[in-house]
């Protein structure tokens, strides 16, 4: 009976201590600038776009340390830019060209504030347009329509411009993905949606502070996957090769696949309005000293794809970020992205800015 009692005042000790602990920790995380959750909203037939929860400011570090902090606005249909759009039936006598601005985590872009990324400083620059910025990550090709099906819906456009990096094209397909909340491709050439919402885990972890820090902000599901990689005994690698030569191979596939359906819309929508195509470049072989694009790697290959139809549809505008970035490094070798993240910074943002501020002018001639 002592044994059972001793027991039991160890277990409530213990208790105590990881309830202080995880109190302790939580105030400590809510005074640190931990980053807010996006909040992604339900995605299902009555509300099939993608989007955050709308009005807000929230605050977004990346990495670990705190030392990369931005405050970020999501506008009033749960986008990630300053500007609120009106809806096309409000657009009473409107003089600005309203210009769609269509894309993942380069154009939510939670790494830089909302006045430093490309699509804000295109709006500043030009009096009469009003960009509206339509961005989630995560987004493939495949949402990028849907996107632009919703945006010619509820604003009717004059420009729209897409932006396309490495990611965007296998992941059109919900068996590589797998993430719900998304429109894919199917074998139809159509948009499926794959339904999204929020389990009662998710909101309560949405809530505490030092929970958004460990999958946020150091992204442990991230970490640990790499760690499975490294862990991964020799003789399970040697028994997968033809599994993983296999999966390449339908990844390589849909990715080209991708292409094809996203241009063949794309070929449709600029029939009737101006459309900008913009490809980023491979900014790690243009800091390697690389003139070209990586020869045998997917994101060349889909890009080329990309390239190819583009030539073929006269009213198309592309502008491919590659030589363009390279021509800036070379003459002032100061990075588009940070060390720790892939995503452009200022300096990424500010030269497609240009880019696009450019090729405006000569479709507004």
């Amino acid at each position: 009976m002592n044994l059972i009692k001793t027991i039991f005042r160890i277990g409530l000790y213990v208790t105590y201590l990881l309830i202080s602990v995880v109190i302790i920790l939580e105030i400590i995380f809510k005074i640190l600038p931990t980053s807010g959750s996006l909040m992604i909203q339900p995605v299902n037939e009555n509300n099939p776009v993608i989007h955050f929860k709308e009005n807000r400011t929230i605050t977004k570090q990346i990495g670990f340390n705190f030392a990369h902090v931005n405050k970020k606005k999501i506008n009033n249909f749960g986008y990630a830019t300053d500007r609120d759009f009106i809806t096309k039936n409000l657009q009473k006598n409107k003089k600005n060209k309203i210009v769609a601005v269509i894309g993942d985590s380069f154009v939510e872009a939670v790494q830089v504030s909302n006045k430093d990324t490309f699509h804000a400083l295109l709006d500043k620059s030009n009096e009469n347009i009003d960009i509206y910025a339509i961005g989630v990550n995560g987004s493939p090709l495949s949402q990028y329509i849907a996107f632009y099906k919703y945006a010619e819906e509820l604003f009717d456009p004059d420009i729209y411009i897409f932006t396309i990096v490495y990611n965007d094209f296998d992941q059109s397909w919900f068996k590589i993905k797998k993430a719900p909340g998304y429109h894919y491709f199917t074998d139809e050439d159509d948009l499926e949606l794959a339904n999204y919402k929020p389990s009662y885990f998710k909101d309560l972890a949405r809530k505490s502070a030092f929970v958004r820090y460990i999958y946020l902000d150091l992204q442990i599901s991230v970490q640990l996957n790499r760690f499975k990689k490294i862990f991964k005994k020799s003789e399970k690698e040697i028994s997968s090769t033809q599994i993983n030569d296999d999966y390449n191979k339908m990844r390589k596939e849909l990715g080209n696949k991708a292409a094809d359906i996203f241009m063949g819309y794309i070929k449709d929508l600029s029939e009737r309005k101006k459309v900008i195509i913009v490809l980023d470049g491979d900014r790690n072989s243009i800091y390697d000293g690389k003139l070209n694009r990586k020869i045998d790697s997917f994101f060349t290959l889909w890009v080329d794809r990309v390239i190819y139809h583009a030539k073929r549809i006269e009213s198309l505008h592309l502008i491919d970020m590659h030589p363009i970035f390279l021509s800036d490094w070379q003459r002032k070798q100061r990075k588009f992205n940070w060390e720790y993240d892939g995503h452009w910074n200022e300096r990424g943002h500010s030269v497609v800015s240009q880019a696009l501020n450019e090729k405006l002018k000569i479709i507004n001639k």
